[in-house]
């Protein structure tokens, strides 16, 4: 009776263990996904890209390419660089190529990435006149 009492609790014990290792895992996990999320500031519009949306990437040189750690899409998988992190600067109806241009500096200037490179996307915005741009900023170690 005593070594069958025995084994339940060992394997009850093993069971709580291994769950609580399998929590722990998700957790892990969920805390990693949260982390590559970008900051979303109240009084900026939101909205989502799709595969199929009006935007089109544009030649754009902005005085990030002056920055010694500026890489192109091609030099980065030359120097077999891996990808760390996205991050996707909105700009809102009417503002200028500058300003979001300003606005990756900074980012650049906080992050301070080892590599970086950076895609410009623009869309018309209806009869406005005005276009939305988009900038992927994505840093490499």
């Amino acid at each position: 009776m005593n070594k069958t009492a025995l084994a339940l609790l060992i394997m009850a014990t093993s069971s709580a263990a291994m769950a609580q290792n399998v929590t722990s895992m998700e957790q892990q996990k969920v805390d990693n996904d949260m982390l590559q999320l970008a900051d979303v500031q109240q009084e900026a519009a939101l909205f989502m890209v799709e595969e199929n949306s009006d935007y089109v990437e544009i030649d754009y040189i902005g005085q990030w390419v002056d920055v010694n750690n500026y890489v192109t899409h091609k030099e980065a998988k030359e120097r077999q660089l891996q990808k760390t992190t996205k991050k996707y600067i909105y700009s809102q109806t009417g503002e200028t190529l500058e300003s979001i241009e300003q606005r990756i500096a900074e980012h650049i200037q906080v992050d301070q990435p080892r590599y970086f490179s950076v895609d410009v996307y623009r869309n018309y915005h209806g009869d406005s006149g005005d276009f939305n741009y988009l900038a992927r900023v994505i840093e490499y170690i």
